[in-house]
């Protein structure tokens, strides 16, 4: 009896104990002053995705249109208070005006139990600062134009391997395919490394790309509670990858780091960059006339004046930062050209008129793609910005307000803290920004649709300091993939995809149930 009574004692002191907990943590927008969603529960607006019955991507578009009245408004993420910018123009005060504000993305890392974790994505304030400072000549137009014989020769690759499926009842994984390019492209441009992925589906890097994206339960756990302690990380195992993946990109990173180094060996890729800045050394070869442009620019972004240098470039770091380049080259691409190829077969007309630009210019450039003639392809660019407005590289972007921040035109103060949420599939498909938002309409993209709209209404790779630092690379490896693909391959959708597509309840990302299969047959004119 003594027992029983005790453990009741217990049950009741941690349930009224939780009840006060989440009680408490659902008046911080009263409290604030700020207008909130009360359509939650004991999770907060989580149920829905924790129990798989939706993605992040419904979650945030739906909270969206239901709040979209709104310029500012409170969501919840589990009892975590989160504000959501539902207004552009307070969007751009956040990520650019008052960027000093909002500088982190609000996840807390542990380098030193996730070594790979340690990049310029995660990184907060002056370490983040110092960081990008160091990286900024990195991605310069310039850059790419080097890296560029690189990508189009892991290009050439697809034509051989498509051939194989010109027979009637052959289908292929457009998204398997797709990784496969990317994650070669990845490999030669990041890691210095053919890793022959497009030729062997096996190959160890695929197979190690393929584990980097697998949804495991654990990382599910660091998106709702990102401010997790490293001690109840290490207790539970709760690690971002698992172990072998920390090994093999830090292994592999060290080692092509020691035979460079012993052989004196550069490739003009991103690899050699880095290694540069590890030996504090200019490379003449490595040099563009883009370097400082770029620099100035961020530096004025961010209101500095002076370029601190005091970044060691450990091969820890070297590891993280090429790890980076390999998560979003390869999943952020791939998945960009498997949806443009699905559009481009329920819609044979854009597909006509796409092929008939690529082979005009082709053909005006003596047949040969090279970097210049990707400027050269107007209808492509529309393309590809209608592919990212439909199916975004990612659902929200996340800021920390880390100073207390009064809301312009408000008597709101948002608590040093507090996360900032932008719904970017929000502002994507809402009809008061394009004229046919559930259609795929590469003409949101004229000129003259882009000069109506407000500019931070389409963001598909951030913007401010804290942009995506690739987005050239991420846009020269679609644009390459693309180009090479449609100028000798005509595609439709096989029946073995089911349609409308539907994207797997998942913790992040765009994985499409059952996958998208599809024909290709040779181009004939």
């Amino acid at each position: 009896m003594y027992l029983f009574a005790t453990l009741f004692l217990l049950l009741t002191t941690v349930f009224l104990y939780l009840y006060w907990f989440f009680k408490k943590s659902f008046e911080f927008f009263d409290q604030c002053g700020i207008p909130w969603d009360k359509d939650h529960s004991f999770f907060g607006s989580m149920k829905d995705v924790l129990l798989k019955r939706k993605t992040f991507l419904d979650l945030y578009l739906e909270r969206y249109e239901r709040l979209k009245s709104y310029k500012f408004v409170g969501i919840y993420n589990l009892h975590q208070p989160q504000i959501m910018i539902n207004d552009p123009d307070l969007v751009k005060t956040i990520l650019v005006k008052d960027f000093a504000h909002f500088h982190d993305r609000g996840f807390t890392i542990h380098k030193e139990i996730e070594p790979l974790a340690n990049n310029l994505a995660n990184l907060p304030g002056e370490e983040w600062k110092n960081l990008r400072i160091k990286l900024t000549s990195t991605f310069t137009s310039g850059k790419m134009k080097m890296m560029f014989p690189l990508l189009k020769k892991c290009s050439y690759d697809m034509n051989p391997v498509l051939t194989k499926y010109f027979s009637d009842d052959e289908t292929f994984d457009v998204k398997d395919f797709c990784a496969r390019y990317t994650t070669d492209v990845i490999g030669t441009c990041a890691f210095g490394i053919d890793t022959h992925s497009l030729q062997n589906p096996e190959s160890e890097f695929r197979k190690m790309g393929r584990t980097v994206f697998q949804t495991r339960w654990k990382p599910l756990v660091r998106i709702f509670f990102p401010s997790l302690s490293a001690k109840y990380i290490k207790l539970f195992g709760l690690y971002l990858f698992p172990q072998e993946i920390n090994d093999y990109f830090i292994n592999t990173v060290k080692d092509m780091v020691k035979y460079r180094e012993e052989n004196n060996i550069t490739r003009g890729d991103f690899l050699d960059l880095l290694i540069a800045m590890k030996n504090h050394k200019e490379l003449e070869k490595l040099k563009d006339q883009h370097e400082d442009a770029d620099l100035e620019k961020f530096m004025s972004q961010i209101g500095e004046k002076c370029v601190k240098n005091d970044v060691e470039m450990t091969p820890e770091l070297i590891a993280a930062q090429c790890f980076l380049f390999f998560i979003g080259g390869f999943e952020g691409a791939s998945n960009a050209l498997m949806f443009l190829l699905f559009e481009l077969t329920q819609h044979p007309d854009i597909q006509n008129k796409l092929r008939e630009e690529i082979l005009s210019t082709l053909e005006s450039n003596n047949g040969e793609m090279t970097y210049e003639m990707m400027r050269k392809l107007p209808y492509l660019e529309m393309v590809i910005a209608e592919t990212l407005r439909k199916y975004p590289l990612g659902p929200i972007l996340l800021r920390l307000c880390t100073e207390n921040y009064k809301i312009p035109d408000s008597e709101v103060v948002i608590k040093k803290g507090t996360s900032i949420v932008i719904p970017l599939m929000g502002f994507n498909a809402d009809s008061k920004y394009y004229e046919r938002p559930d259609d795929f309409y590469p003409e949101h993209f004229t000129k003259e649709a882009i000069s109506k709209r407000p500019h931070y209404a389409y963001l598909p790779f951030g913007e401010g300091p804290r942009v995506c630092i690739a987005e050239r690379f991420a846009r020269m490896q679609i644009i390459v993939g693309a180009v090479h693909l449609l100028k000798d391959f005509a595609f439709e959708l096989s029946p073995k995809t089911t349609l409308p597509l539907q994207v797997t309840p998942s913790a992040a990302g765009l994985a499409v149930k059952g996958g998208v299969w599809m024909k290709c047959r040779p181009w004939q004119s």
